[in-house]
């Protein structure tokens, strides 16, 4: 049987791959592989609209209570050579009174490093800032 921290994540995965095949319908977005040297991350997906089309991007999901942010990103943007990095947190908590955990806040947060959010402002592909 699966540990449930392992079924949690990819449960958390497969939600992130759902949410971004319903906003974008020209590319289908993906879970990667896992482990060894060609772990790129937790999920592929592609930056897609008339001015950059076809730009990958790599996400990589975190169902946790505690991330260190900084850390985290930095270790997704070396897992993801050159390909832009999103880190998808969903931070839960331990209510008072309640049985299962919940959101602690937002639920989910995306974050990125300065220069991912800098060529989304400025309409240009990661590799080009």
């Amino acid at each position: 049987m699966v540990n449930k921290p392992k079924k949690q994540g990819t449960t958390f995965e497969t939600l992130q791959v759902n949410l971004i095949n319903k906003y974008n319908i020209h590319h289908k977005a993906r879970r990667l592989a896992e482990g060894g040297n060609n772990d790129e991350g937790d999920v592929e997906f592609f930056r897609v609209d008339y001015i950059l089309p076809n730009e990958r991007w790599v996400m990589e999901a975190k169902n946790r209570q505690a991330l260190n942010l900084h850390q985290t990103i930095a270790k997704a943007k070396r897992k993801a050579g050159k390909y832009p990095v999103v880190v998808a947190w969903k931070k839960l908590k331990k209510q008072k009174g309640q049985q299962r955990r919940s959101a602690d806040g937002e639920p989910v947060v995306y974050c990125m490093d300065e220069k991912t959010f800098f060529s989304l402002l400025e309409g240009r592909r990661y590799y080009d800032v």
